[in-house]
C-alpha cells in the first residue's frame, strides 16, 4: 500500500505511523504534567493556574508553487495561520513564534519576501517572532520547508475541551480564504495533469492560477479571542489537513453539516479537473469553511452579531448523537480523523 495514490495521501498509513510514533514518547519528568493528550490540536502545559500551549506546523508544499513562480512574500502568512489557527482551538491566546527555514540555498530577495510574509502573519495574529533557524542543505534539501512553533497561554478554567458538546448543539462555521495551506500534493498533481501553467487565468476565475493557489491562510485568531467573553464556546475546530474530518476530534459526536458554505471555484474546479468525489474533496479540502465552533442553540444571534462584518459566518449544522460527520447536501460521509 503506497503512502500517497493518485497525489491522494493515505490517511489510514499516516494515522498508523503517528500513533506508532507516539507509543514510543513514554518518558515524562517526574515535576511536569500535560493537559489532555497527544494528538490534539494542540499541547498544553500545566502551569498552575494557566496551561501554556504549544504548536508546531508547516506550509507543506505549497511553498513549490512560490518557487516555481518566485512568490514567496504570503508563505510566511500561511506558517503563522497553520499554528494559530490551531492554537486557539483550546481557547488560547498565541503570544510568540519561532520560525524554521531548510533552504538548498541562500538568496536576498527570498529572505526579504518570507520576511514581509511573517511580519504581516505575526501582525494579524498579534504575536511576536523571538527567533528562529535558517538551514542550508543543499544535500538534503531540494526544494524549501518553511515551518514554525508558537506558544500561547490559557487560563486553566477556560480551556475549552469539546466535553460539553451535546445533542442539540449548533456548529458555527466561518469562511475560509480559499486552499489555505493543505492538499497541495493532491493540487500539484492535479495542475501537473492537465498542463495548467501557473501563469495562466486560472478556470473560471480572472486571476492567475498562482495567485489563487497562493492566496494566504485566512487567520481567525483576533475573532475567536474577542467573541471567547461574549459566547460560551464548548468546541473549535480548524479545518486543516483531513478536511473536516478535522471536526470529530473535538468529541466523538455526530456533526450533520446541513447548510455548508458554497465552496469557491478553487474547489469546483480541482474537483472537476481531477476527477474527484465530495467524499474526496472534504476529506482533503476545507471545502469554503476554515473554522468551527460548537455552541448551545440559544447563542447563536449572539455570535452572528459579534462576527457580522468580521469575518464570513453562519449555522452550517447541528450535533447528534453517534459519530462521524455528514454533509447531506453532498451525499458525504466522513468517519474518525485517520
Amino acid at each position: 500500500m503506497s503512502e500517497v495514490e493518485g497525489g491522494i495521501i493515505n490517511r489510514k498509513l499516516q494515522g498508523e505511523f503517528v500513533n506508532t510514533f507516539i507509543r514510543q514518547l513514554k518518558f515524562h519528568r517526574d515535576d511536569f504534567k500535560n493537559i489532555g493528550y497527544i494528538g490534539g490540536f494542540t499541547s498544553i502545559i500545566d502551569m498552575g493556574n494557566f496551561g501554556i500551549t504549544f504548536n508546531n506546523d508547516g506550509v507543506g508544499t505549497k511553498t513549490m508553487i512560490a518557487e516555481a513562480v518566485n512568490k514567496y512574500d504570503t508563505i510566511g502568512i500561511d506558517c503563522v495561520a497553520m499554528n494559530v489557527n490551531d492554537a486557539i482551538t483550546v481557547g488560547s491566546e498565541p503570544i510568540a513564534m519561532v520560525d524554521y527555514l531548510a533552504m538548498n540555498k541562500m538568496d536576498d530577495e527570498i529572505a526579504k519576501q518570507l520576511g514581509t510574509g511573517f511580519n504581516v502573519g505575526a501582525q494579524m495574529a498579534n504575536i511576536t517572532i523571538v527567533g528562529g533557524e535558517t538551514a542550508v542543505l543543499p544535500d538534503m534539501v531540494k526544494h524549501m520547508d518553511v515551518s514554525g512553533s508558537v506558544i500561547g497561554i490559557v487560563q486553566k478554567n477556560q480551556i475549552i475541551t469539546g466535553s460539553n458538546i451535546r445533542e442539540g448543539d449548533v456548529i458555527i462555521g466561518l469562511g475560509s480564504s480559499g486552499l489555505h495551506s493543505n492538499g497541495f500534493t493532491t493540487v500539484r498533481k492535479i495542475i501537473a495533469d492537465n498542463n495548467l501553467d501557473l501563469q495562466d487565468t486560472f478556470p473560471g476565475d480572472s486571476k492567475k492560477t498562482y495567485e489563487v493557489l497562493l492566496e494566504p491562510t485566512r487567520i481567525y485568531v483576533r475573532e475567536i479571542l474577542d467573541i471567547m467573553g461574549i459566547i460560551s464556546i464548548k468546541g473549535m475546530a480548524n479545518i486543516t489537513g483531513g478536511g473536516f474530518k478535522n471536526i470529530t476530534r473535538m468529541k466523538d459526536m455526530r456533526y450533520v453539516i446541513d447548510d455548508p458554505f458554497d465552496p469557491q471555484n478553487v474547489f469546483i474546479r480541482l474537483m472537476e479537473m481531477g476527477n474527484l468525489n465530495y467524499d474526496q474533496m472534504f476529506e482533503i479540502f476545507n471545502m469554503g469553511t476554515g473554522f468551527v465552533l460548537v455552541i448551545n442553540e440559544d447563542e447563536k444571534v449572539d455570535i452572528m452579531n459579534a462576527l457580522k462584518g468580521k469575518v464570513p459566518v453562519k449555522v452550517i449544522g447541528h450535533v447528534e448523537n453517534g459519530s462521524g460527520v455528514e454533509i447531506p447536501k453532498f451525499g458525504v460521509t466522513l468517519r474518525g480523523y485517520y
